[in-house]
């Protein structure tokens, strides 16, 4: 398992609520644009945590978390049950994972200056989460609510 931060607003537009609505995260960009990032996500497995986030890069330690879930369905489990429309990846949209949204409900996570300096990794469209402080706080929120 491992704990991934994902963006979820598309040229402005915020779209977490399509997600939570049908079950599922989509990367949001093009075949052109996102080529890595179609990799990154392929490797995404059942059980994994997805938490959406928004982060300035002004205030890079602050993180608002706008929902978080836990991956049901991998790409090559969805490709395989058909769930796909297209496999054409410059079909972005209809390439997606799905999700159970545990959480819909946005907070904030604001990391302390004693948890090192950060790097420019948050505000990435998709990235693993690897400072401990991050990966405890959103756990807390999975298992207590």
């Amino acid at each position: 398992m491992a704990i991934y931060g994902a963006g979820s607003k598309w040229n402005n537009q915020e779209v977490k609520g399509v997600f939570f609505e049908e079950g599922k995260f989509i990367i949001g960009w093009n075949e052109n644009n996102s080529k890595d990032l179609y990799e990154a996500v392929s490797h995404l497995k059942v059980g994994d945590i997805i938490y959406l986030k928004g982060v300035s890069p002004r205030y890079i330690r602050n993180i608002k978390v706008k929902g978080i879930g836990i991956v049901t369905k991998s790409f090559i489990q969805c490709l395989q049950s058909g769930e796909y429309d297209s496999t054409d990846i410059s079909n972005w949209n209809s390439l997606f994972i799905r999700v159970n949204w545990l959480h819909q409900t946005s907070f904030e996570i604001n990391i302390p200056e004693d948890e090192g300096k950060l790097t420019n990794v948050r505000p990435a469209t998709f990235y693993e989460e690897y400072l401990p402080y991050v990966q405890k706080e959103i756990i807390d929120i999975i298992v207590n609510g």
